[in-house]
Formats: structure tokens, sequence, C-alpha cells
């Protein structure tokens, strides 16, 4: 099973109010799923798959130690997943998310010049992150 985007373009929701790429800041000890999805894109473009970062995403925000990462992604890709779609970071923070023809992904603030290239780019799938209200 793949869970991974293609020569796609994820834009912000629709409902965000988000006019710049914002880093996420929440205010108690444990980190949110958009601060680990953040720090795990920000400055490594095309580093990770979907698969790879929303699975490095869990172990961090679970504390998973690592002699446990084999097992824990049987149990982890066992389930449904949620997709890219559903992160903070298009939804709220105001970042595209592009993903390369081998599905790899980079993160792209919303008002780079970059994402209005890509939001238009003709080979791309063009899709929008979900929106924070039904």
């Amino acid at each position: 099973m793949n869970l991974n985007y293609y020569n796609t373009f994820i834009l912000v929701a629709e409902d965000s109010k988000a006019d710049h790429g914002e880093i996420p800041r929440a205010k108690r000890p444990q980190k949110t799923i958009g601060e680990i999805q953040f720090e795990l894109l920000n400055g490594y473009d095309y580093k990770y798959t979907q698969e790879e970062l929303l699975f490095e995403t869990h172990m961090l925000h679970k504390g998973i130690p690592e002699a446990h990462r084999d097992s824990e992604k049987v149990t982890f890709f066992g389930k449904s997943q949620a997709c890219m779609r559903t992160s903070p970071l298009g939804k709220r923070y105001g970042w595209g998310l592009h993903f390369n023809k081998d599905g790899y992904v980079k993160l792209v603030a919303v008002e780079d010049p970059l994402y209005r290239q890509y939001a238009n780019q003709d080979d791309l799938t063009i899709t929008r992150a979900m929106k924070s209200k039904r």
C-alpha cells in the first residue's frame, strides 16, 4: 500500500487566514504535530515521502524508542492514516507542500513566489489542505 503523493502540490486550506508561512509554536512542553512536521521539513527539502514524514512525526510525537521502530512501523501502517492534507501546516500555518515525481516533499510558504508557480503548474496535481471547519 502506497500513501505517497507524486507530482502534487497541496495548497493551504480555503479557510486558512495565514498570509505567510508561520512557524508553529505551542505554549506547552510537548511538541504538537505541526511543530514536529515543520522541524522535519524546514530546511530539508525533498528528504521525506509522505509515509516517512507521517511515521517520523508519529515516533517523535509519541516518544517511541528507536528500538521499537520496526514493530511500531507495522502497527502504524496497519491502520489507516490521515494524509498531509490534514496537516496543521496547510490548514493553519500558511505552508503549501510540493511533492516531486519521486514522492518527496518540500515546504513552500504561501507568500513565496514558488508557491504561485506550483499552484499554476499544469503538470502538477493541485489539491488543498482540508478546511478547519466543515
